[in-house]
């Protein structure tokens, strides 16, 4: 099925918005005074989660090899919290190839999450994690990010007031944003009518995947040839669109570093994860030598994870994804280190609609942001699955102002979109048959 939900009593209670933000205030320590905490009266009383496919479109085959890149279509999970006073909050925890385990973990916390007062949104995500003694990775780090984010429109919906304004204030209007599937590598001219159609469709950033189509781990026409591909971009939209180039890790340093010397002149903004995770050392070498700047953080989890990148400025542009990384709180944890380093955030998206909403309203209080991650294609088919205000306009995102995440899912139309086959995995080979990157 692909909704589990769990069967309780509901009690009927309705609370003010005095005793609700009382309640906020102490769960958030801004409270003026020492008091007694004050429960709002609003409990969580229900927990439910939707699991379905999102056709992305065509596999991508490796150009040399003819085997499968990417998967037709992505897993998305969404959690839904129930309360008592007729509010429900919404978060996302979806992942690629990990989104049936993260909805297995949500469902194992019923008793961590039931009859809990959901405007103790940050005592919440931190017993849960307190009650475990597995502290990072991909799939704790989903499964608080979801509950976080219901947690926080849940809160927002009580108030009547946005997430930003529990985040502490808005400091922008809108966010500024690019497309990450704006740029092509497959060939020259297909590079460049797929940059000109996300530009007219309003983006003013084009991301791409250059040296995946590499046959070696030192595979030089590859490296001419995206070259050649950011160049005639370059050439085709002008100096003004902001060109970024994600290896996913995968590359050897040395070739990561020969395609920035290369692609330099191109100006591009960022190259990202230029070599596997897992060397802050080898990062931070590549990030010194390097012309182009260079930005990494999608596989990274905790706070202490990014601590280190940061304590050693082992690149320029933080990438967290809130959807990962613990959620919202810890997102703003991370930022504010960054901020103090003097480092730029500019957040990894992969995700569905409710993981990009709070993004927005995160985005809206950092200040250190720089630029957000999104799908073009993606974005324009998020009507099918929530009622938004949501608008591309010359490259930005206006910011939201309904109260919680400034969405509502389609709950009745989700319910019906199916999970009937796993994500396909990637056949990411050199011609040897190695396994070369990811």
């Amino acid at each position: 099925m692909n909704n589990i939900p769990v069967a309780i009593d509901r009690r009927s209670f309705v609370t003010t918005s005095a005793s609700a933000a009382m309640a906020f205030a102490t769960a958030h320590g801004s409270t003026t005074e020492a008091a007694p905490a004050k429960q709002s009266g609003v409990t969580i009383t229900q927990l439910k989660t939707y699991m379905f496919n999102v056709a992305t479109g065509p596999v991508r085959l490796d150009p040399k090899t003819r085997q499968p890149i990417s998967s037709g279509f992505k897993t998305w999970l969404f959690l839904k919290l129930e309360t008592n006073a007729g509010l429900s909050g919404w978060g996302e925890g979806s992942g690629e190839w990990i989104s049936p385990i993260v909805r297995t973990a949500l469902h194992q916390w019923n008793e961590l999450l039931i009859g809990r007062d959901p405007l103790d949104v940050t005592a919440i995500c931190d017993d849960i994690t307190n009650r475990l003694p597995w502290k990072g990775g991909p799939i704790l780090g989903s499964a608080v990010a979801a509950v976080n984010m219901a947690l926080y429109d849940i809160a927002g919906k009580t108030l009547n007031v946005p997430v930003h304004q529990l985040l502490g204030g808005r400091q922008r209007d809108r966010i500024l944003v690019y497309d990450n599937g704006g740029l092509s590598f497959d060939s020259i001219d297909q590079a460049r009518e797929q940059a000109r159609a996300a530009v007219a469709a309003g983006a003013r950033g084009l991301k791409g995947n250059p040296l995946e189509g590499r046959t070696w781990e030192m595979d030089r026409r590859e490296l001419e040839h995206c070259v050649a591909i950011v160049k005639a971009v370059r050439e085709d939209v002008g100096p003004d669109i902001e060109l970024l180039l994600d290896t996913h890790g995968s590359p050897a340093p040395e070739l990561s570093l020969a395609f920035a010397r290369l692609v330099a002149p191109y100006r591009p903004l960022f190259i990202e994860e230029p070599c596997k995770v897992g060397s802050v050392e080898v990062l931070k070498q590549i990030s010194e030598k390097s012309p182009v700047p260079i930005a990494t953080g999608e596989k990274l989890f905790s706070y202490r994870d990014f601590k280190e990148v940061i304590d050693a400025r082992a690149c320029a542009f933080l990438q967290p994804d809130i959807s990962h990384s613990f959620g919202i709180d810890n997102f703003l944890h991370i930022s504010h280190l960054a901020d103090e380093a003097r480092m730029l955030m500019a957040p990894h998206n992969a995700s569905g609609p409710i993981h990009f909403a709070a993004l927005l309203q995160a985005d809206a209080v950092l200040r250190n942001f720089l630029i957000q991650e999104v799908s073009g294609s993606w974005f324009r088919r998020f009507d099918e699955f929530v009622d938004h205000d949501l608008r591309l306009n010359d490259g930005f995102v206006n910011l939201p102002d309904r109260p919680g995440l400034g969405i509502e899912v389609k709950e009745q139309d989700i319910a019906k979109l199916p999970y009937n086959k796993r994500m396909t995995y990637r056949q990411y080979r050199n011609a040897d048959g190695s396994w070369k990157g990811w």
